[in-house]
């Protein structure tokens, strides 16, 4: 559970990185330079894919499987 929790965040917060890099791209003018574009357009999302990852994954402990020896 707590693997599948952890995905299932990661996935719902590709929605809000997307967002955020659209607007974040709008405001800057628009570039299409390689470097600036890049960054916004990919490093915003996948960003946001980690952290919600991450989060997931540090929250989740509750669902663990307890494996008892």
């Amino acid at each position: 559970m707590r693997l599948l929790r952890t995905l299932i965040m990661g996935a719902v917060m590709l929605i809000p990185g997307l967002l955020l890099a659209m607007i974040i791209w709008y405001t800057a003018g628009q570039p299409v330079t390689e470097p600036i574009e890049s960054l916004i357009c990919n490093g915003i999302p996948l960003l946001s894919v980690t952290l919600g990852l991450l989060f997931g994954w540090k929250t989740g402990e509750a669902y663990a499987v307890q494996i008892e020896s």
